[in-house]
């Protein structure tokens, strides 16, 4: 399992929202691209970028934030946060991106995953579901939709999707560690999909158990900035 640090971006600042609320935020001291070299230097080749501006504004507005990084570290960044259409793909990718997180934009219409795929091919695509209550959000986590998490992969799978990324919102900035419940039957049910899990890790032993859920990858942002996780833990566990 990979496990891939998380910067989220807010006013040019690394914060941390509670469950994906936007008036719980946090703001910590180091700025991006600092971290990002913090990251780099402790040996860590993948970073999970996250616009939250552009999450909250259906544009992205830090694509500067994802030049800078990518124009000083060699990271394998994948960014996302208000990649509305195929324009906003491509600018990321263009910036410095290898791969696109693509969450809301992929429930505005049922010829989109298939356009995207064809446009981009999948090995630049990131399927990012959030989930609350058992069903998807989109729109920064603010609305709620009636799609399962079950029949977004399906459908997604079907037209060439295969890494996906699946965040319980619930658990997500709280650091009361992941359900595995969450995540063990959606791996079971779809063993082809390289999925990406997340939301409350908080310790090395919950990065344990996402990895014996049998995770492809694990993202985890608060616990680095709060110190229970260090970069150092996270490259010892981490497979290149």
């Amino acid at each position: 399992m990979i496990v891939i640090p998380a910067i989220d971006i807010m006013d040019g600042r690394c914060v941390r929202l509670l469950r994906g609320d936007f008036g719980q935020r946090k703001s910590y001291g180091a700025t991006p691209l600092a971290q990002a070299k913090a990251i780099e230097e402790a040996g860590i080749t993948h970073l999970h970028l996250v616009d939250l501006d552009g999450a909250k504004q259906g544009t992205p507005k830090n694509l500067h934030v994802l030049e800078q990084i990518a124009g000083n570290t060699s990271l394998v960044i994948d960014f996302g946060g208000g990649i509305r259409n195929i324009d906003d793909a491509a600018a990321a990718l263009n910036a410095g991106a290898s791969r696109v997180n693509i969450g809301t934009f992929l429930f505005s219409g049922a010829d989109v995953p298939a356009r995207c795929t064809e446009h981009f091919g999948r090995d630049k695509l990131i399927a990012a579901i959030d989930i609350n209550n058992g069903k998807v959000a989109v729109h920064g986590w603010q609305t709620q939709t009636n799609v399962t998490a079950h029949e977004a992969i399906s459908s997604l799978f079907l037209v060439g999707w295969d890494l996906i990324s699946v965040t319980d919102i619930s658990r997500d900035g709280t650091m009361q560690g992941p359900d595995p419940g969450f995540y063990t039957p959606l791996v079971e049910a779809f063993p082809e999909v390289r999925f990406i899990g997340g939301g409350g890790v908080a310790t090395v032993s919950h990065l344990l158990q996402l990895k014996e859920c049998g995770l492809y990858a694990a993202i985890t942002g608060k616990a680095i900035f709060e110190g229970t996780i260090t970069l150092e833990n996270i490259n010892k566990i981490s497979h290149k």
